[in-house]
Order: C-alpha cells, then sequence, then structure tokens
C-alpha cells in the first residue's frame, strides 16, 4: 500500500525526517525546467531532456554536499545521505507525477542500475526497521552500506503551465521497464512556468568571476 503525503503538515513533517526541505527541491526542479527551457529547436532532440536532468542532479548536489556524497557508479547518478541509508535520483515522470489521486509511473523504461535499487528497496522494505523505530528484536542491519540503501527518486513532469514534482520510493517496475510502483509518496508543490516566477536565485556563497586574459598571437 502506498503512503501518500499531500497535505502541508505532513509534507513538512515527513521531509524533516529525511533532512530535507520542500523549498530547497522545489529550487531544484525550478532549475531543472530553465534548462529545458533555455533550448531551442537547434539543440539536438536529446539534449533539452538531459540537459534538465543534469541541472536537477547538481542541484541536489549543490543543496547537499558537503554532509551528503555524490555517486556515479555504472554512470547512475545519486546523492547519498551521511549514513548511507538514503539515496535521491531524479527522472522523468507520466502525467499523474505530482497527482495524489492517481498513480505515476516513470516516462521511459529505465536500466539496470534502476532495476537494483528497486530490488534493494524491495528487499529493505521486507525488514521490520526500515521507517522511524527498530525493534528489539530487529535483526541487524547490513555491514554493506549498498545493501542497508534506500533509493528515492526526485519525479518531475512538465505540464501545461507548471511542472509537477514528488520525491518518491519506488518498489516496483512494470514489463515495460518503468517504474510503477511506490512504498511512499511526497507530493511537492507544483512549480508555476510563468517567466515572472521562475526566477532562479544563484547559490550562496555565489562563485567569484573568473577573468580571462586575451592575448593577440604574435
Amino acid at each position: 500500500m502506498t503512503q501518500i503525503y499531500a497535505d502541508a503538515g505532513d509534507i513538512d513533517g515527513r521531509l524533516t525526517q529525511l533532512g530535507l526541505e520542500e523549498s530547497k527541491l522545489a529550487e531544484i526542479v525550478r532549475r531543472g525546467y530553465l534548462a529545458f527551457a533555455s533550448c531551442t529547436p537547434n539543440d539536438p532532440p536529446l539534449y533539452p531532456g538531459f540537459s534538465a536532468w543534469a541541472a536537477m542532479v547538481r542541484g541536489l548536489r549543490e543543496y547537499l554536499l558537503p554532509e551528503w556524497e555524490r555517486c556515479d557508479e555504472n554512470n547512475y547518478s545519486l546523492v547519498i545521505n551521511p549514513t548511507g541509508t538514503m539515496a535521491i535520483a531524479v527522472a522523468t515522470g507520466d502525467d499523474a507525477t505530482g497527482r495524489p489521486d492517481a498513480a505515476p509511473t516513470t516516462k521511459s523504461s529505465k536500466g539496470p542500475s534502476t532495476i537494483e535499487a528497486v530490488t534493494s528497496n524491495q528487499m529493505q522494505l521486507e525488514l521490520p526497521y526500515v521507517f522511524d523505530s527498530v525493534p528489539a528484536s530487529s535483526p541487524a542491519r547490513p555491514e554493506n552500506t549498498d545493501e542497508q540503501r534506500m533509493t528515492w527518486i526526485l519525479l518531475l513532469h512538465r505540464a501545461r503551465g507548471e511542472v509537477r514534482c514528488e520525491l518518491s520510493l519506488p518498489t516496483s517496475m512494470g514489463s515495460d521497464g518503468r517504474v510503477d510502483g511506490w512504498r511512499e509518496r511526497i507530493i511537492l508543490k507544483a512549480i508555476p512556468t510563468d517567466s515572472e516566477i521562475m526566477e532562479i536565485t544563484p547559490p550562496q556563497p555565489s562563485l567569484p568571476d573568473i577573468s580571462v586574459d586575451v592575448k593577440r598571437r604574435a
């Protein structure tokens, strides 16, 4: 059964448990949208989506590092929390993304790394200590942090006039390779795509300007 967090208080409470803030996640989604929207028909067809994904991965890392750490093993880009028990990936979802009354899937089929992460989530969710408490009778946690890691997905969908998004914990994949089942879904506020609202504040502290000396060839 999927646990859905859609009320503001519940969303804030669950994100706090995970060490996250909705406003920071919203900023990351905005950055991804700006990267997508800045592309033109002259860009390669795959570039807008890739650019948005890359901007969001970078945004997550700028938000959470150095307390969290980056991981790009097998080209599967994650951020991992200090205890190694939680990771976050970024993916695009279908029209049901960000809607508590619908069941989303990823927009495209996923590869071996996502399959491995979802399988690991399934195994962890069978253990009694997964969520907030650890009963005294629970078995010891695995020594290998990869075996105890729960991988969440920051899922987004670009719709007309808004970007809908959620932070969700995947537990199953369909025969078409799309993630289609979730244990938890934290529904984040939709991001309006009005250009007057989409202004992005640079990360603080801002990077210094870089000056480049240009000299005429002899």
